[in-house]
């Protein structure tokens, strides 16, 4: 088999990981540990390794950027490979932002290469509210609350994302109030360190 069908093999036994609420976050993730234990098994059967090629970071404050790159490979004929470009952002006030950054970027390298759904229940896959726009908007919303690094960048994401919190919230009040909650505390950190 060529690569693009050992991939599609491991897509067949690899279809949906659920997110997790880990404690003391605010929202449901992926863990890139959670992607890593449902991925390598379906790609090692099927005959594909992967691993980073290129690797860039830059260190805003405490926020790490990371761009890479990953190659999946054929492993019985190397030649037969893909890069898939992928980046990531780790925040921390210590020393494992680079960390988190790559892990992020293979995270998502790993999802998007195979295509993966993620969610927070898969018995709401028929439910509307699952595939609403705004719900869904509502989440990348939440998603980049942690990455702005000033009160305008703050300021820009609310007022992109407002229409899409307002529909929310007629469907999904609790979440809202966390986007909330997670903007007002982002806000009040960027005031404090500016």
């Amino acid at each position: 088999m060529n690569l693009h069908q050992r991939i599609a093999k491991a897509m067949e036994k690899v279809t949906y990981i659920q997110k997790d609420k880990k404690q003391g976050m605010r929202y449901s993730i992926v863990s890139h540990d959670a992607v890593t234990a449902k991925v390598r098994p379906a790609l090692l059967e099927a005959g594909v390794i992967y691993y980073p090629v290129r690797v860039n970071h830059e260190q805003v404050g405490n926020r790490t950027q990371c761009s890479m790159t990953i190659c999946f490979a054929n492993i019985d004929e190397p030649s037969d490979y893909i890069n898939v470009d992928s980046f990531g952002y780790g925040i921390d006030d210590q020393d494992k932002g680079p960390g988190k950054a790559m892990s992020y970027a293979v995270k998502y390298a790993l999802l998007k290469t195979l295509g993966l759904e993620t969610g927070d229940d898969p018995d709401m896959d028929q439910d509307a509210k699952f595939h609403n726009p705004a719900l869904q908007n509502l989440t990348h919303f939440t998603d980049q609350i942690e990455i702005t690094t000033n009160i305008e960048e703050l300021e820009e994401l609310l007022a992109m994302f407002r229409n899409d919190i307002d529909e929310a919230a007629k469907l999904d009040r609790a979440r809202v109030n966390i986007a909330r909650q997670a903007y007002a505390k982002k806000k009040k950190e960027l005031s404090n360190a500016g």
